[in-house]
């Protein structure tokens, strides 16, 4: 990595102050903290915005907790460490306008001269063009630069902000040498990994699994995840004349403990909006079948459409069970292009990627 840009800051002057760090980062601050050791202070909140959220071991990875607090379910009030935040000599805060303490930080720093780097979504969840973009492009503005989870965002920045500092960290999961597609074995599993929650909708891959499996005997399907719909799924397992072959696997977050069960896997599937999940698959060489027409998250970008995914038609039960018998048709072509498929998110998708960029972004601070 290099470090060449990166200024001289005093004991626990670069600062990262986010709204809280689900433990899928655990390996970014980990490789942060690696090159910055002391120097930097990272400041997270508990408990998440979703309850099915799953956050890192603050204490463990020596995270200075923050207490949240939450206004409806928009508005994040958080107990931050003003005189701290306003004299960090580099500074990464969310960019969020639902945080009110941004916009006061970013605003008295910018009187102040001091720089501060807004990390997060670039566009609001309807995109460029949403009329929300108008106040998220307010507090754009305040900031000295901003850190974009995509190449692609980040490009959409600075044509938006022509002159403002723009980095990308592409949002990652796993180190590029822990990325790597296990070739022996067989491959016998459809796989979901991800929260279960409404707006992923985990049960029409039930639907879809129970109108092709008479027609891919020995394939099963296997849920890794928590969430609310949890219950409502295991009740409609139950009544499943496939319920066999329908496994709730609950919460995995180990490297080591999903490594074999994407080994054993033909394909991963995002039958709702696409979000880090992708990365994850990849990175195991297991291509993603998504469901093409939602609002899905910028890891979307990761997705290349006859090289490591395909589509199906959003919300129907009858496209996407033609592609699970499509995919398992064509499970040996798949397999040859695993590893290539692995080296690719290895390229872009890496938590030394990610690292970068949020070094990059202090430096530019």
């Amino acid at each position: 990595m290099d470090t060449t840009r990166i200024p001289a800051c005093r004991d626990g002057k670069f600062v990262v102050a986010v709204a809280s760090l689900g433990d899928y980062r655990a390996r970014v601050v980990r490789e942060l903290r690696s090159s910055l050791g002391r120097s930097l202070t990272i400041y997270a909140g508990a408990p998440p915005y979703d309850t099915s959220i799953r956050l890192m071991n603050y204490e463990a990875e020596g995270i200075v907790p923050l207490e949240n607090r939450y206004v409806g379910s928009n508005i994040l009030l958080q107990r931050v460490p003003l005189i701290a935040l306003l004299r960090a000599d580099c500074l990464i805060l969310d960019l969020n306008p639902r945080v009110p303490h941004v916009w006061l930080i970013a605003g008295i720093r910018r009187m102040l001269g001091r720089p501060t780097m807004l990390w997060g979504h670039a566009w609001p969840r309807g995109g460029p063009g949403a009329k929300s973009d108008r106040v998220r492009g307010w507090l754009r503005k305040l900031a000295t630069g901003l850190v974009a989870y995509t190449e692609s965002q980040a490009e959409g920045l600075r044509a938006r902000h022509p002159g403002k500092f723009v980095v990308a960290a592409p949002n990652a999961l796993y180190s590029s040498r822990e990325m790597a597609f296990q070739t022996e074995g067989r491959r016998f599993r459809i796989l979901y990994v991800g929260r279960l929650v409404a707006d992923k909708k985990p049960g029409i891959l039930i639907d879809a699994f129970e109108k092709m499996a008479e027609s891919a005997p020995g394939i099963v399907l296997t849920f890794v995840g928590d969430g609310p719909e949890r219950q409502s799924l295991e009740e409609r397992i139950a009544r499943s004349p496939f319920q066999d072959r329908i496994e709730m696997a609950g919460y995995i977050s180990e490297f080591e403990k999903l490594r074999p069960i994407y080994a054993e896997s033909i394909v991963s599937v995002s039958p709702g909006y696409v979000g880090l999940s992708i990365t994850q698959s990849l990175a195991f060489g297991v291509p993603m079948l998504i469901s093409r027409n939602e609002n899905h998250s910028p890891e979307i970008e990761c997705a290349k459409e006859g090289f490591n995914s395909e589509f199906f038609e959003t919300d129907n039960s009858e496209s996407l069970a033609k592609a699970l018998l499509a995919f398992v048709r064509d499970a040996d072509t798949w397999r040859k292009r695993g590893s290539e498929i692995a080296s690719d998110c290895a390229r872009r998708y890496s938590v030394e990627r990610m690292a970068q960029g949020l070094m990059q972004a202090l430096a530019g601070a």
